[in-house]
């Protein structure tokens, strides 16, 4: 078990150790929780945006209903959704 000491400013290190484990760098996100006395984080993975290339792109379009703009913030729609989902798994 590693300590970790909380600065003055309420930051803390994340152990080495741990960075590589998750492959956490200085441009990570990390999700913060809090259950019970504990502090949780976990590592937010970015959502790939899709290629030109990519078969979805063919249906774009093919539908009728939803939002008006779903093309457009296809990839912003996936990521709140998946942390949507996030918040309800914690």
């Amino acid at each position: 078990m590693k300590v970790a000491k909380v600065t003055s400013k309420g930051q803390i290190t994340i152990p080495q150790e741990a960075r590589q484990a998750l492959g956490i760098s200085d441009r990570s996100y990390l999700e913060v929780s809090v259950s019970g006395d504990e502090i949780r984080l976990r590592k937010i993975v970015r959502v790939r945006p899709l290629s030109d290339d990519d078969p979805i792109w063919q249906l774009v379009g093919a539908a009728s209903g939803g939002a008006p703009d779903t093309s457009e913030n296809h990839d912003r729609y996936l990521a709140e959704g998946e942390m949507d989902r996030w918040r309800e798994s914690s």
